[in-house]
């Protein structure tokens, strides 16, 4: 999956409408939310929309870059499993700035198959 600037979230609109209304998982790295992108929206079906967000108590500036542009990799291998037409939102945990890539990839993408199992099941409780 190539990530795009439209595939991106922006506005503090599109980041509340997921934390509202969204489904919530939560691994040792990482906290995914998703949630369905509203009918109203311009982007529609086509595609999904992520937005990731790293606070400083992750760590300085050059280390929040660092797991954004990890993440960022993340979602380009395993982000179609997630469908088309949700919002998604990852935010990194503080343990996520001392682990390693490939502890990164195990847990969001053990992460994804709860995700999915929870959605199956219960689309409106959190895992």
């Amino acid at each position: 999956m190539q990530l795009q600037r439209r595939h991106t979230l922006k506005r503090a609109q599109e980041f509340a409408y997921v934390r509202n209304r969204g489904l919530s998982c939560v691994g040792r790295y990482f906290v995914l939310t998703t949630a369905p992108i509203p009918p109203t929206c311009a982007a529609g079906p086509a595609f999904s929309r992520f937005g990731i967000i790293v606070t400083k108590r992750v760590g300085c500036a050059v280390l929040r870059n660092t797991m954004r542009r990890r993440v960022r990799e993340l979602l380009r291998a395993h982000g179609e499993s997630l469908g088309k037409g949700r919002y998604v939102v990852i935010l990194l945990r503080q343990a996520a700035a001392g682990a390693d890539f490939p502890a990164l990839r195990e847990d969001f993408s053990s992460l994804l198959a709860r995700h999915a199992k929870q959605e199956q099941h219960a689309p409106q409780t959190s895992c």
